[in-house]
């Protein structure tokens, strides 16, 4: 079966990428639904977090996030954010917007790169990314992945990649994936029991836009941006194409492409029945409906 017919397992054929806001964001990144009724994203260069409730209505939840990013919900409900701009991750209330505290800000007594995006395993700990961009100082020498035990000990993962940036785990939670924003790659590694990672290798090369015969101003070789994962194991991964599909194999499934100009930076499930992917989009924030379900 080739991908075209694969990518409609997943995907209704007549599916429609829905725009949700009417007035423009500055550049949306870190969507996270709160399994309940309200989706929660980042707007990185306007410095502001978001939410949006199931009837589409949209709110501040707050203002001077330091280049807010990614964004995880932690077992009570408050928000983790990824302060690119103060090198941290910090605890935050979805009802005030308060910051109750730093989850982590030093490796070795050196503040982080830019923290840029961050998911929990299933032992309450954290795995997150800090690539370089310029919105502060470098005070790390490479550019990697950590992660954040139980103890508040924390461990550099992975350097495989040029510019770490998505990263999810599988519905197992066996394997972490992160992808290099700078070059093709998306790496797999197996999770082990202390949260340490191995077996690193290459699970998937994505694909130019151009050998998708897509013309996009922002077209580049590496373009992998944000990740998710349906509970097929099937990976989504935002790039300037649209989001390409893989299984969990690391075959190419198929393209969702986008509608107007705009290239999805992340995206996460949500809904009701968890089969909405919505998608930050640069200014603008979107949703598709799937016929595969993300992880509850």
């Amino acid at each position: 079966m080739d991908s075209y017919k694969k990518i409609f397992d997943i995907l209704p054929e007549d599916y429609t990428v829905k725009k949700l806001n009417t007035k423009p964001f500055a550049f949306l990144e870190g969507p996270v639904w709160d399994k309940k009724d309200t989706l929660y994203f980042s707007d990185v260069s306007g410095c502001k977090t978001y939410k949006m409730s199931a009837e589409g209505k949209f709110g501040v939840v707050r203002e001077n996030t330091m280049h807010g990013n990614g964004q995880v919900l932690d077992k009570n409900g408050n928000i983790l954010t990824c302060e690119m701009s103060e090198g941290r991750i910090v605890k935050v209330s979805p009802v005030t917007g308060e910051v109750l505290g730093i989850v982590v800000d030093t490796y070795k007594g050196k503040r982080f790169n830019a923290t840029n995006d961050l998911v929990f395993d299933g032992r309450g700990g954290l795995y997150f990314t800090d690539p370089y961009f310029d919105v502060g100082p470098r005070d790390q020498d490479v550019e990697a992945s950590y992660y954040l035990n139980l103890y508040g000990e924390v461990f550099c993962v992975a350097q495989d990649s040029s510019k770490p940036n998505g990263l999810v785990l599988s519905p197992d939670g066996k394997v972490l994936y992160i992808n290099d924003t700078v070059n093709v790659t998306v790496w797999a590694y197996d999770v082990n029991k202390d949260g340490s990672l191995s077996k690193g290798r290459k699970f998937c090369e994505v694909i130019p836009p151009d050998h998708l015969k897509i013309k996009n101003p922002l077209q580049a070789a590496g373009e992998a941006d944000g990740m998710d994962v349906d509970s097929g194991g099937n990976l989504y991964i935002t790039t300037f194409s649209g989001i390409q599909v893989f299984s969990n194999s690391g075959e190419y499934i198929g393209l969702i492409q986008m509608p107007g100009d705009e290239s999805p930076a992340n995206c996460t499930f949500g809904g009701e029945d968890m089969k909405t992917l919505f998608l930050t989009a640069r200014t603008s924030l979107y949703s598709v409906e799937l016929l595969m379900p993300g992880i509850k």
